[in-house]
């Protein structure tokens, strides 16, 4: 089990560093995360590439889960296609 108060929150920054400079990417561009994640956790964290897709693909579960939600909640889906596509 995961014992919070012991957990160094520090080293998660540069973790959230990537991830937000990754982001401003894709929201200006509309795409490239994972290029820009991948790049800088490879070059700049020095992590493997294997590693570093995998963790990218998981961060992209839960933000793609996130935009869902958001476009779910402002009735923002088109209900006919969205059943054709299911």
């Amino acid at each position: 089990m995961l014992d919070l108060a012991s957990f160094d929150w520090t080293a998660m920054l540069p973790f959230v560093a990537i991830g937000f400079a990754a982001q401003l990417v894709d929201g200006a561009l509309g795409m490239a995360f994972g290029v820009v994640c991948n790049v800088l956790l490879v070059a700049v964290l020095g992590l493997p590439p294997a590693r570093s897709s995998a963790n990218i693909h998981i961060v992209e579960v839960f933000t793609t889960a996130a935009s869902g939600l958001s476009h779910a909640l402002a009735r923002n889906i088109d209900r006919k296609l969205f059943l054709r596509l299911l």
